[in-house]
């Protein structure tokens, strides 16, 4: 069994205006990177390049690796571009996601850094990425990150469980290339809906595509499913702390069976039939923003939102597919007691009808009997 650590040190996200990032830092590590930021970066303090250039142009990016163990390390380099994943917040592990049709400028295409890294114990070194930005103008920008992960192997063995357990250690430093700082909005659209699941657990699938070259970020998802013909069935959905990168797509996932602990319960099959989503999005906080909306009891405002209504259909080989997958649900049958009723009737109306036969035959034998002693007489 291993068990990977991902460390992710001086990004998570960022905004179109790159103005919002996460630290993560780990005591663990046994190695640590920082970004020597050049003059042309646009803002200043941000962990992460964000370069303006101009097209073709080409510039060294350069990393200050430092072994913080007593061990040589080897250090694996890679770059990966900016993705959404399926929890919605932006990654940059490479090739983990397949590119979203709406990415006509994959930025791992454009840049180039050596693959593995020696580092001598206690020592630093400096490592140099070769970025070249497209030949055409773009909009907007493009992103990805750098990844570091420590290569050498680290195993503590558990002697009672006999488990080995390996831990790497991960830095990402984000790359956003721009040629202005003209601001591109970011476009929100619905694809496909539809049931699957996650982690074994019954959901409702909503695609989301952010087909601008901008990061949408601080988005407030609220989606609502309801079941036509059935008030009963109603499955929601409420995260205020989401966010896409540019040119991506994720599947939001709304629960249908129980997706934390059961505590004794269990979930309702997904039934089949005809639902409807009604979903709405706002995105980019901004205390000037023309859309607000209440989130913790405060009025929060945006600068942008989404509305989106749309009809599925879930067929009952899909629902039974699902259902039966779901450990969550109760699959023991259930008793269906108008049936036993129904039996039981059955087999008492046959005893009384044996019992009345019965009974007529015995009053026939006896009458059968009188008949021959009053023949003798």
């Amino acid at each position: 069994m291993k068990n990977k650590k991902i460390i992710l040190v001086s990004l998570v996200s960022l905004s179109v205006l790159i103005n919002a990032t996460h630290t993560v830092h780990a005591d663990s590590a046994n190695f640590s990177v920082t970004p020597k930021i050049g003059e042309n970066q646009v803002g200043q303090n941000l962990g992460y390049f964000n370069l303006l250039l101009k097209p073709k142009q080409t510039q060294n990016v350069e990393f200050t690796l430092n072994n913080n163990s007593n061990q040589t390390i080897k250090v694996k380099t890679t770059f990966g571009t900016a993705f959404t994943s399926q929890s919605g917040n932006v990654g940059y592990t490479p090739d983990l996601v397949e590119p979203d049709p709406s990415l006509k400028i994959n930025l791992k295409d454009y840049v180039k850094l050596p693959q593995t890294l020696t580092i001598k114990p206690k020592s630093t070194t400096t490592v140099t990425a070769r970025v070249t930005m497209p030949d055409e103008n773009i909009k907007g920008v493009i992103a990805g990150g750098f990844n570091f992960e420590d290569a050498s192997t680290s195993e503590s063995t558990q002697k009672s469980s006999g488990v080995s357990i390996t831990n790497r250690y991960r830095y990402v430093i984000g790359l956003v290339l721009q040629n202005d700082t003209v601001k591109v909005d970011p476009t929100l659209n619905l694809g496909k809906v539809g049931p699957d699941q996650v982690n074994g657990r019954n959901v409702i699938t909503a695609n989301l595509t952010n087909s601008a070259p901008a990061y949408l970020m601080q988005m407030n998802t609220d989606a609502v499913v309801t079941k036509y013909n059935d008030s009963s069935i109603k499955y929601t959905y409420n995260n205020v702390a989401m966010e896409m990168a540019p040119n991506s797509n994720f599947n939001l996932a709304i629960p249908v069976s129980i997706p934390g602990a059961l505590n004794g319960k269990t979930s309702e099959p997904l039934k089949p039939g005809k639902y409807h989503l009604k979903m709405t999005v706002y995105g980019g906080k901004d205390d000037k923003g023309k859309y607000q909306t209440m989130v913790n009891d405060q009025v929060t405002k945006y600068d942008y939102k989404w509305v989106f209504d749309k009809d599925f259909v879930i067929t009952g080989a899909k629902a039974s597919s699902l259902n039966a997958k779901d450990a969550t649900i109760n699959h023991k049958p259930k008793i269906d007691w108008l049936l036993i009723v129904g039996f039981a009737a059955i087999i008492l109306l046959l005893l009384i009808i044996i019992f009345l036969l019965f009974k007529r035959r015995k009053k026939d034998e006896e009458e059968n009997e009188e008949s021959v002693e009053n023949k003798k007489d």
